[in-house]
């Protein structure tokens, strides 16, 4: 696994009892060139490979640009349940696509990952109502 390690500078010496509060946020820039696909063609991939292997009713939503182990760019996706009368119901996972190839990264148990969520999320989103009568 590669890292990039990122020099800050110290705290000056303080030789007077002072308290020094470390600053909250730090600005870093990373220059990155790299010839991507467009997130919405990588993401119509993505939606491709739900279709073909986790289900019509899930969509890549929200993309995020990623350099992984510090040599790979990805478009990184939530996975969204969603309902045909309901809309949006929830995130269930991510899916990522090789930001260069177009390629759907996935594991062997994805899918099976990404139908287990969407069962427990649906469970909890579809709650029998407490008004219906008894026929």
């Amino acid at each position: 696994m590669n890292s990039m390690i990122l020099a800050t500078q110290s705290t000056p010496t303080v030789h007077a009892p002072q308290v020094v509060k470390p600053p909250e946020k730090l600005r870093i820039a990373v220059h990155i060139e790299a010839e991507v696909l467009d997130p919405e063609v990588a993401r119509r991939k993505a939606n491709v490979w739900l279709l073909m292997y986790a289900g019509h009713l899930l969509r890549a939503d929200y993309p995020e640009l990623i350099l992984e182990s510090g040599q790979i760019l990805m478009w990184r996706y939530d996975v969204v349940l969603t309902s045909p009368r309901g809309g949006d119901i929830g995130k269930i996972g991510k899916i990522r696509v090789l930001a260069t190839t177009g390629e759907v990264l996935a594991s062997e148990s994805l899918h099976e990952e990404l139908l287990v969520n969407a069962q427990a999320l649906a469970a909890h989103q579809i709650q029998p109502s407490t008004n219906m009568v008894p026929a």
